[in-house]
């Protein structure tokens, strides 16, 4: 989308208020020069003693409060009609963010931290928001002044008008040189407020390791470090404004000035009257305001399109055109029940030589339940990452039936594999809420969620909590400890079913007596669904009926458990050494 189809979109959406927002703001500046008009003929008549004369004058004195008290209200409707597409703009743009957002690929998102996203949906979108709304509204506004007050101040005196412009043309001058300077520096600006919000979201997710090693003041220097950049930026933008916009305005004194020394000189020579004069100083005042605008215009402009370029970033990212393609309902419903077929899968991350995934292959029949074993490093995660399609894998790799996952939409494979992973993430919402998040179904039963609570082995710390399950878990689960986030992430998958759940090494922060509850439940539940359970814990996997061993990113073996213990060293290795482990725990 260029800046062009930009605008021309979010001006269709809000046309209606625009068109509206015109007639009131003409109607407004109408009203604004011809009361200096009628204030013009009434002191022409003030020293006319005739019955006729103060007839007229009373028209004229009644003709000035009506236009003035029509003005209020007109002018109330204008900032209506013109301030309300700001709004609406801000709104629409928000959600198709993160809509493209939630749509974007993995490798977008790699490119951007969360802070710098987060700082474009809130700080960038405050720039568009007074663009299309205070922006026009204030633009609008200097346009009819600027067109019409000089109009009528020619109808009085060419001669004046043209001597009033002068200081008007020298002044925009200056003022086009700081606002070219002043559109650099808000795009520095916006990249430093991005950095700064990128960097405060890195800490905060870290803050507990900051805390432990005593690293708060070497953050609280690169914080500092960033802060002062930030402000000189600012204080360069501020200085523009204090001393190149007001130009327009020093302009505007100096044209009264001119009016009043002139005009002076023609009401001295009878060229005007002295209502021609009041009415001239009347309409350089009208002058003012919007000559004063123009700066605020400039940087609101300025603000917006920094803006836009900002935005741009997201909505002209590329989503992956299978994505686009929705399978219709009767080949989804064939995909039901399929294998999951690995064909000879090799992976390495963009800009990287080094495979993490070599030549893996093995299937997952509907109701299988495979387990993959691998020390930190083996891959495992990036098995997962592709299995889901969380990372772009090669054509011809990963097969769902007959069907190439790399061929249809990610939310369409999502609806067979469900995903837990070792990092959940949490809402700051009541465990319940936690449990429905992401449901399709909104009706699902209480009793529904009783069961996979209880499933995961949550149901008796939920009883012991003081709101039992509408306890708010905080930020990110912050409420909760490590395996009682594990085990609510698990109650969520198992709410609905799918074909494949994935368990990314999700037991790792609970005992062993505890994952071997949860599996047990699980393998009960999840009889006719299939299961791939990734851990680096060989008590997890006793249960599959078949384990893939994984070594820097290559399957070493397969077979069920007591196959490997006879035939996989590493296996038995393995065994070994957490048997060990767990009977020192006890």
């Amino acid at each position: 989308m260029t800046k062009t189809q930009f605008f021309a979109h979010y001006l269709r959406m809000n046309r209606k208020s625009y068109i509206l927002a015109i007639i009131f703001i003409f109607m407004v500046n109408w009203l604004q020069v011809e009361i200096p008009r009628y204030i013009q003929l009434a002191i022409d008549l003030i020293g006319n003693d005739s019955p006729n004369g103060h007839h007229q004058l009373t028209n004229y004195v009644g003709m000035v409060v009506f236009m003035a008290i029509s003005m209020v209200v007109v002018r109330i409707w204008s900032r209506i009609y013109g301030l309300n597409p700001g709004r609406i703009t801000e709104a629409s743009l928000k959600n198709t963010l993160l809509q493209r957002l939630n749509r974007l690929p993995n490798s977008f998102h790699s490119q951007f931290a969360s802070g710098k996203l987060i700082s474009i949906i809130n700080n960038d979108l405050n720039g568009i928001r007074l663009l299309f709304g205070v922006g026009f509204l204030n633009f609008a506004n200097a346009l009819m002044a600027l067109s019409l007050t000089p109009l009528w101040m020619w109808r009085i005196s060419p001669e004046l008008t043209l001597y009033s412009v002068v200081p008007i043309v020298i002044a925009f001058v200056i003022f086009r040189i700081g606002f070219k300077k002043l559109k650099e520096l808000h795009m520095e600006h916006m990249r430093r407020l991005q950095n700064l919000s990128a960097q405060l979201m890195s800490y905060l997710s870290g803050i507990d390791l900051i805390k432990s090693e005593q690293m708060s003041p070497w953050v609280k220097e690169e914080i500092e470090t960033l802060n002062q950049q930030l402000l000189r930026c600012r204080m360069k933008i501020t200085r523009i404004q204090v001393f190149f916009m007001p130009v327009l305005d020093y302009a505007n004194n100096l044209m009264k000035i001119m009016i009043l020394g002139l005009g002076g000189y023609m009401l001295a020579k009878q060229q005007l009257t002295l209502g021609e004069i009041t009415a001239f100083l009347s309409y350089s005042v009208l002058l003012a305001l919007p000559l004063m605008q123009l700066g605020r215009i400039a940087t609101i402009y300025q603000r917006g399109m920094v803006g836009v370029e900002s935005v741009q970033t997201i909505l002209n990212a590329e989503v992956p055109d299978q994505d686009d393609l929705r399978l219709p309902q009767n080949e989804l419903d064939l995909l039901k029940a399929k294998t999951i077929s690995v064909r000879n899968l090799s992976f390495s991350y963009p800009g990287e030589d080094t495979l993490i995934l070599d030549n893996i292959s093995f299937d997952i029949p509907a109701g299988k339940k495979v387990g993959v074993l691998g020390s930190i490093g083996a891959g495992k995660t990036t098995l997962v990452n592709c299995l889901n399609h969380h990372l772009d894998t090669p054509t011809g790799t990963i097969f769902l039936g007959d069907k190439d996952i790399s061929t249809f939409s990610r939310s369409d494979l999502r609806r067979y594999i469900k995903t837990i992973t070792q990092e959940p993430y949490l809402f700051s919402a009541s465990v319940e809420d936690n449990i429905r998040f992401g449901s399709l179904d909104p009706d699902i039963a209480k009793s529904q969620v009783d069961e996979v609570l209880a499933l995961s082995q949550l149901s008796g710390d939920v009883e012991r909590f003081d709101q039992g399950d509408q306890t708010m878990v905080g930020e990110k689960g912050i409420m909760l400890s490590g395996g009682q986030k594990q085990r609510l992430s698990i109650a969520r998958a198992l709410l609905e079913p799918s074909d494949l759940i994935i368990l990314d090494n999700v037991l790792s922060a609970v005992d062993y007596e505890t994952e071997r509850k949860i599996l047990e439940s699980l393998f009960d539940r999840l009889q006719n669904q299939s299961v791939l359970v990734v851990s680096h814990r060989v008590n997890a996997l006793e249960y599959m009926d078949e384990i893939l061993v994984l070594n820097e990113g290559k399957v070493i073996s397969k077979g069920d458990h007591a196959t490997l213990l006879q035939t996989c060293p590493y296996y038995l290795e393995t065994w070994k050494l957490q048997q060990n482990e767990a009977e020192a725990a006890c």
